[in-house]
């Protein structure tokens, strides 16, 4: 969870210069949750409430929790989640919300490059505004989160659209040609990092096929 914030004092466009030259930044980001400074929806995405609708509990990853809210949303709802960002204060705030919530996850402070993601391992893979992520890492982002869902998991992304660094027009879809697409959309609409504010988002919803079974 990154990009695009609003803050009561620094505009979207100056926290990215600010972030992106700072030489520490997980001393910056560390400072910006600590300091209570960003603006954003405290509740659980929409679209993973409704991408988990009806489903059946399993393991789920939250790439970049943030405070959490969606990984402990999941965990609420039965899941067995594991959450990861590389703000150690970040995930403070996510275990002390588990806790308040009377929910487990597995919180882990690491670089996402860093992390095992590992093969067929998780039924669900939620990536919130990580396009930063996704379009810098050194590793091909999208193979590994296909390899790392099980057959009949579902990948569940959000994020900014269009400018310098977003999501691009059709970019999910042809980055997920192997997976069924369950939702997509690209439109305006009020980001969970913006709240009161229209912006370009792309939803993206896919599900892996699971080739053993019976159609």
């Amino acid at each position: 969870m990154r990009p695009h914030l609003l803050l009561s004092v620094l505009s979207a466009t100056a926290l990215l210069a600010q972030s992106s030259t700072t030489a520490d930044p997980r001393t910056f980001w560390d400072n910006l949750f600590r300091n209570g400074q960003v603006s954003f929806n405290k509740e659980a995405s929409r679209l993973l409430q409704y991408a988990v609708s009806g489903r059946k509990p399993g393991s789920a990853i939250d790439l970049g929790m943030g405070e959490g809210r969606n990984a402990v949303f999941l965990a609420s709802k039965g899941w067995q989640v594991t959450g990861v960002d590389f703000s150690a204060e970040a995930v403070k705030q996510a275990k002390s919300r588990a806790t308040a919530a009377h929910v487990t996850i597995d919180a882990v402070v690491q670089n996402l490059d860093a992390y095992e993601l590992g093969r067929t391992k998780w039924d669900l893979i939620a990536l919130f505004h990580m396009h930063a992520w996704f379009h810098e890492s050194r590793l091909n982002v999208p193979r590994i989160l296909v390899e790392a869902l099980k057959p009949g998991g579902l990948l569940v992304i959000e994020g900014y659209a269009g400018d310098k660094g977003d999501y691009q027009t059709n970019e999910l879809l042809r980055s997920f040609a192997s997976l069924k697409i369950v939702h997509y959309e690209d439109v305006r609409d009020e980001a969970d990092w913006a709240p009161g504010e229209k912006s370009r988002i792309v939803r993206f919803i896919a599900e892996k096929p699971d080739l053993n079974k019976a159609p």
